[in-house]
């Protein structure tokens, strides 16, 4: 039977068209967005005049004949997946522009105009014959000794203009010259100015409260570590014209006309500050003397380039190493122990996304957050960090995806963890997880399962120290937005990093 179209102004209740053609009517699809955006696309909404059903559709004549696709062996048509109407009354465009009024008179006056250049064309040809004859005639009255004398003096003339562009020359060097020592003594005025500067910070203690290193001698030895160069020539900055502008002036000795060129020694200071304190990016504009747009743009450069040099350090020590700096409180009782593994979330913002925000949800935290896993050595150094995955995955699952499992183990090798890593199956064989006993079928544990639990909590909260001293950076303190996504794993890295220049966890 014939359907109808519920597209508004479509009043097509056939299946051929007034050519022939055949019509095809085709029902909603099931996927909720792309059903919304098909609602959106014909301007209609849900509600009590009108519900989507198994017989509301729309003809194809509102679909482009490249969106529909025929059915192998039938007559029957579909639409391609995630396609959207787009051919409606209302979508036509707009009528042609009338010609303006110049190209509309142009056939009229190309007449006048081929005789006005006719006649300018003769008189030009008539002053040049006259202008030529009177050349001819001076020529003559001049003698070879005029000739000569009036060649000298224009050689004169040429030398003595020669000398003032010269002279001209040197002028505007000059001015140019005393405009950039303006510059350069506005801007050292500008710097002296600024207390702001990670030269005026000497105590150890101003150190630690805006870095998290311990020292000013910690801080250089991590600067020359980074061998940023003494422009900054190795670091790629965000792309801005504003930027490589102000970094050509800069590696060229000179700074720029609008604000204070900061040095690679006081960038990486700012960069300190804004993940050790938190600082909002517009604070920081203040404090350094330069615009938020730079603020933002070196703090991504240098995070990017940071997790770049740190990646090529390796931090997960050989089972030597693990035995020379293991403390008393793992030799007697755990001496096999080889890392202490935990997760840790940090809370994200609230994506638009319903999908992307089920994903990130987290029950523990009734919260979207980000979820990663840490591992710590008996000494309390962090000898692992993997990449932040959404809140709700398991802790099994970011074991298996994290690369943890790839790591070199001996065989005896003991990972101790939370209760909620059921992950023996899991690790590499002669591995084996020590992890505190379940409560089981019995309403109780006994004395010797509350004894070990004792007795592992007492030293694996130190992953739990070691978690808390990444997060002691306040750029986590509040939810990371979306618009650092891109660089959250970066700084997660960077942050755990930095904790192992720190004091120890445990002292030996």
């Amino acid at each position: 039977m014939p359907q109808n179209c519920c597209v508004p102004n479509c009043t097509k209740k056939n299946y051929r068209t007034e050519n022939g053609e055949k019509i095809s009517y085709l029902k909603f699809p099931d996927d909720v967005i792309v059903k919304k955006r098909w609602l959106h696309a014909i301007r209609r909404d849900e509600g009590k005049a009108f519900r989507v059903n198994q017989n509301t559709k729309i003809c194809s004549r509102h679909f482009e004949p490249e969106d529909l696709v025929k059915a192998i062996g039938g007559q029957r048509v579909y639409v391609k997946a995630g396609v959207i109407p787009s051919r409606f009354s209302w979508s036509k465009g707009s009528p042609k522009k009338r010609a303006p009024p110049k190209c509309r008179n142009l056939s009229s006056t190309t007449e006048c105009s081929n005789k006005e250049l006719q006649s300018s064309q003769s008189q030009t040809t008539a002053d040049a014959a006259e202008a030529s004859s009177e050349t001819c005639t001076l020529s003559a009255a001049f003698s070879y000794h005029d000739v000569e004398n009036s060649l000298s003096s224009c050689e004169d003339q040429t030398e003595e203009v020669k000398k003032l562009e010269g002279i001209r020359g040197f002028e505007l060097e000059n001015a140019k010259l005393k405009a950039e020592i303006e510059v350069l003594i506005r801007q050292r005025s500008l710097k002296d100015s600024r207390l702001f500067q990670i030269r005026n910070f000497t105590t150890n203690e101003d150190i630690a409260f805006y870095t998290g290193f311990p020292d000013l001698a910690t801080f250089n030895v991590v600067f020359e570590f980074l061998n940023t160069r003494s422009k900054g020539e190795n670091i790629r900055y965000c792309s801005s014209k504003e930027r490589t502008v102000q970094k050509e002036f800069y590696v060229s000795g000179k700074y720029g006309t609008r604000g204070i060129i900061l040095e690679p020694r006081e960038e990486f200071f700012l960069v300190l500050c804004r993940l050790r304190r938190g600082f909002a990016e517009k604070h920081l504009a203040h404090l350094f003397g330069i615009s938020q747009s730079t603020v933002s743009r070196t703090f991504l450069s240098w995070i990017n380039y940071m997790y770049l040099k740190f990646g090529q350090v390796s931090i997960w020590p050989n089972r030597e190493v693990i035995r020379a700096t293991m403390p008393d409180s793992f030799k007697e009782k755990y001496s096999c122990t080889r890392v202490i593994i935990d997760c840790t979330e940090i809370r994200c913002q609230m994506p638009s996304s319903l999908l992307l925000n089920s994903k990130l949800f987290s029950s523990y935290k009734n919260h979207v957050t980000l979820k990663g896993l840490v591992g710590i050595a008996p000494s309390g150094a962090i000898t692992f960090i993997s990449q932040l995955y959404s809140g709700s995955i398991s802790d099994r699952e970011i074991v298996e995806r994290s690369g943890f499992l790839k790591l070199e183990f001996d065989n005896g090798d003991i990972v101790m963890a939370n209760k909620g890593f059921t992950i023996e199956d899991l690790l590499p064989l002669g591995v084996t997880l020590n992890i505190p006993p379940f409560l089981g079928s019995n309403s109780q544990m006994t004395a010797e399962d509350v004894i070990k639990t004792q007795e592992i909590a007492s030293v694996r909260v130190h992953v739990e120290r070691a978690i808390n001293k990444i997060k002691n950076f306040h750029l986590w303190d509040s939810v990371v937005p979306l618009s650092l996504f891109g660089v959250v794993n970066q700084m997660w890295s960077v942050c755990a990093f930095l904790c192992n220049i720190q004091d120890p966890l445990i002292s030996t």
